[in-house]
């Protein structure tokens, strides 16, 4: 178990098998004072064999296709053995059954490679306090394969204000904190609250969680 979280830098680990990708992502997020890396990893393999000796990091960065054991079945080896710790995917693959499969494996979030280096950076840091980056284009595809095989009848009612129902749309289409707040022309204090009050009413704990539950219940 890691200590409790203080307002120290988060902890960051990378599994990532090309060696340019790692050593870029150990390079751009170090420089961020808020981000500290705490280790790499060319297999997932060796993350799991790391983790069992040293403090768990607060964020796992996983791509999926790796020597050996891939990124999906690490995330849901590390999911089992060190719930606490978020697993963040990233990868250069938008196929739905990719993101289903990490998603129910446990990962919290779905992030492209050929994300901006600062829309990266926010949704890395989001993550400890919202629960699930995915980037927009994911979240469309995610969007797509549930409204394939989406439940016939009315939405569920979970008493939802009109503006927690637009900001719930917004979600679902993968806007950050920031994008909220400056489509709605609030503070992000204010639509941290929102999201939070959706989560709580909806009973889910991540955005991956937002998404199924919105469109599986037709809440968009």
């Amino acid at each position: 178990m890691r200590p409790e979280a203080g307002p120290g830098p988060l902890s960051v680990a990378i599994v990532e098998d090309e060696r340019e990708v790692r050593e870029g992502l150990r390079y751009l997020l170090g420089r961020d004072g808020r981000i500290r890396i705490a280790a790499s990893f060319e297999k997932a393999e060796g993350l799991l064999a790391w983790i069992e000796a040293n403090p768990e990091p607060d964020i796992v960065l996983m791509d999926i296709h790796l020597p050996g054991m891939s990124g999906i079945e690490a995330t849901a080896a590390l999911r089992e053995r060190r719930p606490s710790v978020i697993v963040l995917i990233l990868t250069i693959f938008e196929e739905e059954d990719r993101i289903l499969a990490a998603i129910r494996a446990g990962a919290k979030g779905y992030i492209l490679k050929n994300t901006k280096p600062e829309a990266l950076l926010e949704q890395i840091l989001s993550a400890r306090d919202s629960g699930s980056p995915i980037s927009p284009t994911v979240a469309r595809r995610l969007l797509e394969e549930i409204q394939r095989g989406a439940r016939s009848g009315s939405a569920a009612d979970y008493e939802l204000t009109p503006r927690e129902r637009e900001v719930l749309r917004d979600v679902v289409d993968g806007l950050t904190y920031r994008e909220l707040a400056e489509r709605h022309h609030i503070a992000g204090a204010t639509a941290k609250k929102h999201i939070l009050h959706i989560y709580q009413k909806l009973n889910v704990s991540s955005r991956a969680e937002i998404v199924r539950k919105a469109i599986e219940e037709g809440l968009v």
